[in-house]
């Protein structure tokens, strides 16, 4: 793929840290001697293309036929979401960027999920930045699932491989990446 080893580089360098002395909180609240802060690399524009290439071009070769709705929970899932919207666009392809919110809104029209819905709800893919247990996309699926939609796909730039893509498995989704933390550990 284009940019691939681009893209490794990067993220090694500017988004990866291991650190055994004093391992890392992650988001699933366990603790770990390997980090990935994406959000380095997802808000560097031109790293940011490159996933949106990589991971569509990914996307387009593994799911026939190509998805109308890419979904994700904010704020890992949003950088990547759009940038996929743009990269098919660009491509003459019309992929509808989906955010789903952590929490119900509590004023307005009150949607937990954001996006033409409608227009894509038959044929949607999950997407996230980092895996670890799937927690994240776990919650996007559930809200999809309330709205009558039930996502089988769900790509992500690294897995953590801590049982993510099992998790995921259980509920019928399952997970694609263009690393797993393997590609990234020094020792």
């Amino acid at each position: 793929m284009p940019n691939l080893s681009e893209l490794k580089k990067y993220i090694q360098e500017n988004s990866y840290r291991e650190n055994f002395e004093n391992p890392f909180q992650l988001t699933s609240g366990e603790k770990s001697p390997y980090y990935i802060d994406l959000k380095k690399t997802l808000l560097h524009p031109p790293m940011l293309r490159i996933i949106g290439e990589v991971l569509l071009n990914k996307i387009l070769e593994e799911v026939k036929p190509a998805p109308l709705g890419l979904a994700g929970l904010t704020m890992g899932a949003d950088p990547i979401i759009y940038s996929l919207s743009l990269e098919a666009q660009k491509r003459n392809q019309l992929m509808y960027p989906i955010i789903i919110r952590k929490q119900t809104k509590d004023h307005g029209s009150k949607k937990r999920a954001e996006g033409l819905i409608d227009q894509c709800k038959e044929n949607i893919v999950l997407i996230d930045d980092v895996i670890t247990t799937g927690g994240s996309t776990l919650q996007a699926t559930e809200v999809l699932v309330g709205m009558k939609i039930r996502p089988k796909l769900a790509y992500c730039v690294v897995d953590r491989l801590q049982g993510g893509a099992e998790k995921l498995g259980e509920q019928g989704v399952e997970l694609r990446s263009l690393f797993k933390l393997t590609d990234f550990k020094k020792s």
